[in-house]
């Protein structure tokens, strides 16, 4: 397969996931596993679609509960995202990300990803904001709507994405990891 066209991609596969991933995010039993606070190496593992599809890994974290019975959450993190379309495309980027919680176990989020979008022939800034769900502390379902730099650059990947992430940095209170 070469990599002249973005990875081909059915939309009932990203609908299933989506549906999927809201059930579980709605079927989540009401527990909260991030407990721990402060720097956490390795923080989350995400996949994304844009027009194409992408793989997030977050290197480290600063996280903060907050809130009554700590359960609002505020990080920010660094990490870098990979896109597979025409050329193989990264973003080194940070993330601030803050949620409140909705109801047991279940959180209302969101924050911005500012990173440097490049395929290493040419690059811009790209600003994602982002807003989204939160269960159990450890899944996250996020929709982005990026904004470049110079739009015109990127525009095979489009400005929308949606984001299915796992949070890491809940299994580092268990001992898992650093």
């Amino acid at each position: 397969m070469t990599m002249k066209e973005n990875i081909p991609m059915k939309s009932n596969f990203f609908h299933t996931l989506f549906i999927g991933a809201l059930i579980v995010c709605v079927g989540i039993s009401p527990v909260r596993a991030q407990r721990a606070t402060g720097f956490m190496p390795l923080n989350r593992l995400g996949v994304s679609y844009q027009k194409a599809v992408g793989v997030d890994l977050g290197f480290g974290a600063y996280n903060l509960l907050f809130g009554r019975q700590l359960t609002h959450f505020f990080d920010v993190s660094l990490g870098s995202e990979a896109v597979f379309a025409n050329q193989l495309i990264l973003v080194p980027k940070v993330n601030a990300d803050i949620g409140f919680d909705i109801i047991e176990a279940l959180t209302f989020g969101g924050g911005i990803d500012a990173g440097w979008h490049t395929d290493f022939s040419q690059g811009t800034w790209r600003f994602s904001p982002k807003a989204g769900f939160t269960a159990g502390s450890v899944i996250r379902l996020y929709y982005a709507r990026h904004l470049y730099g110079n739009p015109q650059q990127f525009a095979h990947i489009g400005q929308h994405r949606i984001s299915l992430e796992v949070n890491i940095a809940a299994f580092h209170n268990m001992k898992i990891g650093f």
